[in-house]
């Protein structure tokens, strides 16, 4: 732009058998010195043409993070949250929202981590996962159906007044696994990514294989800044899943 404001994005998208998902990151960066992070997921299963979800997230002067989420101009209509604190004070406020049908749906998260005497957050995480299904019971469904389940999490925090974002995925899991996890995070209103049976058997496996080697690493690594690049497909007939994943300037 002629101020000096610029925009960067990164982007997953989901096509299935017609409908499609969409997330995008994007990070905007005005001459007035704001930088803001958009989270902003438009599904077709619950968002009308000119619909999306978005949940942002801005730098403040007092050292904290910023939150808002909103759906056109109202609240995301959450379907759980969650406010939860720690013996040292820490308080982690997680909000869920679950959508779709037996055969198509998603879970929204948007998790803040404050201090018990800070409203604004300390570090943030937003999660999205993607479940393609041929249904059971009385559902009737093409033998064709895909079955095929992704998740993509962001944590966003502040490392010397700079946005640190760290993201992973897309990740594929086995459909199973993610609807057991769905059953779970909407009966307790918690979510960890060890609730998939998929993720918590390789955390296990890798936290062994750690052990037998005596190695000091962390199961889990360390986040990469950088998704997926260039733009690259998964095909199936029935099924696209293209990463169009940049690595932003996140300072």
């Amino acid at each position: 732009w002629d101020d000096g404001s610029y925009s960067d994005k990164a982007e997953v998208s989901y096509t299935v058998e017609g409908s499609t998902c969409n997330l995008m990151l994007t990070k905007s960066v005005y001459s007035s010195g704001v930088n803001l992070l958009t989270f902003i997921l438009h599904d077709t299963v619950v968002c009308l043409d000119g619909d999306n979800l978005c949940m942002q997230i801005n730098k403040t002067g007092t050292g904290f993070l910023g939150t808002v989420d909103f759906k056109n101009h109202n609240s995301i209509p959450w379907t759980k949250t969650k406010k939860k604190v720690d013996a040292w004070g820490g308080v982690t406020d997680t909000k869920i929202y679950l959508y779709g049908t037996a055969n198509r749906c998603g879970l929204l998260v948007w998790e803040c981590n404050k201090n018990d005497s800070h409203q604004q957050a300390k570090a943030v995480t937003m999660a999205h996962y993607f479940v393609n299904s041929k249904g059971t019971g009385g559902v009737n469904r093409s033998s064709e159906t895909t079955d095929v389940g992704f998740s993509v999490v962001v944590k966003v925090g502040l490392s010397d007044g700079k946005f640190d974002i760290r993201a992973e995925g897309p990740e594929r899991h086995p459909v199973s696994a993610l609807l057991y996890m769905f059953d779970e995070v909407n009966r307790s209103g918690i979510w960890k990514p060890s609730m998939c049976p998929h993720c918590s058997n390789i955390r296990r496996n890798m936290s062994w294989l750690s052990d037998s080697e005596d190695s000091d690493e962390t199961v889990w690594g360390s986040w990469s800044h950088q998704i997926i690049s260039p733009f690259s497909k998964c095909n199936h007939e029935l099924f696209e899943v293209a990463f169009s994943i940049l690595e932003l300037d996140y300072h």
